[in-house]
């Protein structure tokens, strides 16, 4: 491997730079790029990458053409594959990555910045558009999705980055509500573009937007989530805005929010629920409109913690909450927060989320109890909390012959749910926006565990099983 290999988003700055064209870096472009080149350095936590964000926010400029002209420049021998749901598409993208290491502003870039290889090209294939190879050996297909690839592979048996099959959006957007065209795509990825890795590690990268909840993505997250690291780009944040205003406002989002809720949850935030399929119904939930009569309400408060303390691992996050119980009638989820935080930052956070709500004010019930689920690392994190911040913490572990699993503890909750029990933040009330991603969370939770996102839901259930555990759920619904 090169030691002069520049970072994807380096390379990508420059090409822009070289090419005369104007370059715009958003954050998550930065992520993307990271996400990339972890990649080809083999530093992903698990071998094959998804990267599931909204229509034109550039994941086919940056996340195809420019991470495969970048790969080919400093892995000449290297063998890809690209497709996507038009063979046309496929083949544009090829034709455009052979335009970028054939023109004369890359070799400039070339010489004059970084080490990578001139680009050398060996015979076309008799003029072939679909497919190109190097003097060094390597190569770039393009096919559609579907279409026959015999003959050709990607990667090369060795340790080293030496190519990836690229999927690039394999569902069109109008064939998403087609059951037949939805599982087309996905035997495709697992029985044709898989059997073409000449490598066993060979990756495979996925670009998409969501678009259903058994779309490609969602079918594979299902069948096999430890071979895939998550990297979810949604179009509005988690204060509300717009991660690109100049392509899409915050306006336009909230107005599709309204109006269209299918296909913001799903092309938009990269989360589609099906309501049929899932535990949680979105009209069970009660809604509280003023903290002052909850704390009136409420005679015991809770914390409880599902802790991941790791910013490596994409696909989950720490998440704490703060609930109120009115005896055994009712639960009141009072604050929460969440974050993929390292160690450190975790402790923090959890520090000053315990301190805001353990907090002894006339008329406000303090927390009094923090809850932590005792997983692998579970018990060492309790005791280093305790140790460290005087906080008292408690491991909690669910009945393994009553709730066994995520999907068993969650179905147990959905009693005093449903009849209810269960009162949320009003997320029109200043400061609360952050109720509709835990509602969406919760009404894309699946039976099948084909969801993405289920650190919420495993709070939220460690409270309600607490609160069972102690009568709670049985008492009259309180009546506001």
């Amino acid at each position: 491997m090169s030691a002069t290999l520049p970072s994807l988003l380096q390379w990508y700055k420059l090409k822009r730079k070289y090419a005369g064209e104007n370059c715009i870096i958003q954050p998550f472009h930065k992520i993307i790029a990271r996400s990339l080149t972890d990649l080809v350095l083999g530093k992903l936590d698990r071998p094959n990458l998804m990267i599931l964000m909204p229509p034109r926010m550039g994941k086919t400029d940056l996340g195809d053409i420019s991470f495969t002209a970048w790969a080919q420049s400093y892995f000449p021998d290297a063998e890809h594959i690209l497709t996507a749901y038009a063979s046309d598409l496929a083949i544009t993208n090829t034709k455009m990555i052979r335009g970028i290491l054939t023109s004369d502003w890359y070799d400039s870039m070339r010489s004059e910045e970084f080490g990578c290889h001139p680009f050398m090209s060996g015979d076309t294939a008799g003029g072939r558009q679909d497919f190109f190879h190097t003097m060094e050996g390597g190569s770039i297909k393009g096919v559609g999705m579907g279409s026959g690839i015999t003959g050709f592979g990607a990667g090369k048996l060795r340790q080293e980055y030496g190519g990836c099959i690229m999927i690039d959006d394999p569902l069109k957007a109008q064939d998403y509500k087609s059951a037949a065209m939805r599982l087309a795509a996905i035997s495709y990825i697992n029985n044709t573009l898989k059997s073409r890795r000449n490598n066993q590690s060979t990756p495979l990268v996925l670009i998409m937007q969501r678009l259903h909840p058994n779309d490609p993505a969602g079918m594979l997250l299902k069948e096999e989530r430890d071979k895939w690291t998550v990297i979810q780009i949604p179009a509005l944040d988690e204060n509300n805005k717009s991660i690109w205003e100049e392509r899409i406002s915050t306006q336009e989002l909230l107005d599709m929010k309204e109006a269209n809720p299918e296909l913001f949850w799903g092309q938009y935030q990269q989360n589609p629920t099906e309501a049929n399929g899932c535990i949680f119904k979105p009209n069970w939930w009660r809604y509280w409109h003023d903290i002052v009569q909850v704390e009136r309400r409420i005679t015991l408060k809770i914390i409880t913690a599902d802790t991941a303390f790791s910013a490596k691992d994409s696909a989950d996050f720490t998440v704490y909450q703060c609930w109120g119980f009115e005896g055994i009638s009712g639960a009141y989820l009072i604050d929460s927060i969440k974050g993929r935080w390292e160690f450190p930052d975790a402790m923090r956070h959890l520090k000053e989320f315990w301190s805001k709500h353990n907090t002894r004010n006339p008329g406000v019930t303090p927390a009094s109890e923090l809850w932590i689920e005792n997983k692998a690392s579970g018990q060492s994190i309790e005791q280093t909390i305790r140790r460290e911040t005087h906080i008292p913490a408690r491991a909690w572990e669910p009945n393994d012959k009553t709730s066994p699993d995520k999907v068993g503890r969650a179905n147990q909750c959905t009693m005093p749910i449903s009849t209810g029990r269960v009162y949320l933040p009003n997320p029109r009330l200043p400061g609360y926006q952050w109720v509709d991603g835990f509602i969406n969370e919760h009404e894309s939770f699946t039976n099948d565990d084909s969801h993405l996102f289920d650190d919420q839901v495993d709070t939220e259930t460690m409270a309600l099983l607490i609160w069972q555990q102690r009568g709670g759920g049985r008492g009259q619904i309180p009546i506001w």
